[in-house]
């Protein structure tokens, strides 16, 4: 059985990997192959990964695939844990040392304790298929990485193949451990592929944190179209959808708090501007709070393809005060616009007078519904009941006159 990782690790990868192990198991395959190319990941998932891989009665080979490919930090972790640890040509290994997201990065003790324990475990993982444990220990303290033709000089990995075939070819007969125990592989060039749904590849997707960051920024435009245009339906529900799926991504990847604090106090600041115009006032200060929230929501991290503050807070900045400024010209030239009402359809109506006013020189009509002030156009005198006709029209003021009899 194939299994395909490409990406960070993360909590969706380490459920679609424990259940490809899991059905491996259940139809008892001969041999579970993770194709593997990862900058790292999590902790909490790579462990999960590795738990999965250990605990397998059927031998798992971790395949860093294809070449260009990489297994570092996290990814190092899951080859040293498998059965039988493989890379295709040009491709490396290792920069395992642990690094600390969404607080706390400074601290030096943290930080050696993480350092010195995930030292430990790998070291644990090597020894149990007598493999290199020095080096991959070097790995975690000292960052250390080195590329197939090392690795395999260095017994960090078992095997260099181009390919499947040629990694079953060179595999077939081998002895390696699984579950703590020893089995030899009896291999046939005869793969199953076990995919990732679309639903995980779309959670996946949107883990990665420039995703979640885009995400976070549709949800905003959405909600401050909507408000500032209500009842168009659409960009309110696509805001709140993308909210929604941006809440779930930072379930799994690990952010700052106070960054998505200063994000929301930005929506607030422009969604006040909407309804209470500060002449720009509150649009700056929310583009300000919006920057730094930006620049503290995820700390920058090529291990777990954590952006560049650079490549999100400022893009995003300039669009929202793209948008926030069109918006605000387009509310103020509506309020500058003058009322224009159709006064067509109620010319040559006959309407009956409900109030006489100002000695009779200003009357209240009963039209469509409602009452209309009205002028009269002639000196007749005129009462409540008579019927009058509309001749024109100024503003909000009917001209009326009697109604010409037979």
């Amino acid at each position: 059985m194939v299994l395909q990782v490409s990406g960070a690790i993360d909590p969706v990868v380490a459920r679609y990997i424990k259940s490809g192990i899991d059905s491996a198991n259940t139809r008892n395959m001969s041999l579970v192959v993770i194709e593997l190319d990862t900058p790292g990941g999590l902790d909490q998932s790579m462990r999960e990964i590795v738990q999965s891989i250990l605990t397998s009665k059927v031998p798992v080979a971790s395949y860093v695939y294809p070449s260009g490919a990489r297994a570092a930090s996290a990814g190092t972790f899951i080859v040293e844990a498998s059965s039988l640890a493989v890379m295709s040509p040009n491709t490396s290994i290792g920069a395992a040392h642990p690094v600390m997201i969404g607080g706390g990065g400074n601290d030096k003790i943290l930080l050696e304790k993480a350092a010195q324990d995930a030292a430990s475990y790998i070291r644990s993982l090597a020894k149990i298929h007598g493999r290199n444990e020095n080096w991959v220990q070097n790995s975690v303290l000292k960052s250390q990485s080195i590329n197939d033709s090392e690795a395999l000089k260095e017994h960090v990995i078992d095997i260099i193949a181009n390919d499947l075939n040629s990694l079953v070819s060179q595999a077939n007969g081998r002895t390696v451990i699984a579950n703590n125990a020893k089995t030899t592989l009896n291999l046939e060039p005869n793969y199953v592929y076990y995919k990732m749904s679309f639903f995980e590849y779309f959670l996946h997707l949107i883990s990665n944190p420039t995703v979640a960051s885009i995400l976070i920024m549709i949800g905003i435009y959405g909600i401050i179209f909507e408000l500032a245009s209500p009842g168009l339906i659409f960009p309110g529900v696509i805001g709140f959808i993308c909210i929604i799926l941006s809440l779930f991504a930072l379930g799994n990847i690990p952010f700052n708090v106070t960054g998505l604090i200063l994000i929301g106090f930005a929506i607030v600041l422009f969604i006040t501007e909407i309804f209470v115009p500060s002449f720009g006032i509150l649009t700056a200060g929310g583009i300000i709070s919006l920057i730094f929230g930006m620049f503290m929501l995820f700390e920058p991290s090529e291990r777990l393809g954590y952006p560049s503050a650079l490549t999100v807070a400022i893009p995003a900045a300039l669009l929202t005060s793209i948008l926030i400024a069109i918006l605000f010209y387009l509310v103020l030239g509506t309020r500058r616009k003058k009322p224009f009402v159709d006064s067509s359809y109620v010319i040559n109506r006959e309407v009956e007078v409900k109030d006489v006013r100002e000695n009779g020189r200003l009357l209240l009509v009963f039209f469509d519904g409602e009452l209309w002030s009205a002028k009269p156009v002639d000196s007749e005198s005129y009462k409540v009941g008579d019927t009058v006709k509309v001749v024109g029209k100024e503003g909000i003021l009917l001209k009326v006159k009697r109604v010409e009899k037979d």
